[in-house]
């Protein structure tokens, strides 16, 4: 693979990643504001998902990007792969 397509490639993935946090951001408040029980546990399982897209997007992000492993490590992450 070549430099330019590794940095294409993060960035497609990093775009996606946004995507999902901000998903994430407008479904979770929902939750709690939902009076309806199905809407509120269909919402739930929609935002779970969107955290399982974040986790396997930064686990791809990682693998292609050590400096980004190398710095979730350091301030904090809970995520280590060896």
């Amino acid at each position: 693979m070549r430099v330019s397509e590794l940095v294409s490639d993060l960035q497609a993935l990093r775009a996606n990643l946004a995507e999902e946090l901000q998903a994430v951001n407008r479904y979770e408040p929902l939750i709690d504001q939902l009076a309806h029980e199905e809407a509120r546990g269909v919402v739930k399982r929609i935002t779970d998902a969107r955290k399982e897209h974040v986790a396997a997007l930064n686990a791809v992000i990682e693998r292609l990007d050590p400096k980004q492993r190398d710095a979730n490590q350091t301030h904090g992450s809970t995520r280590s792969e060896g």
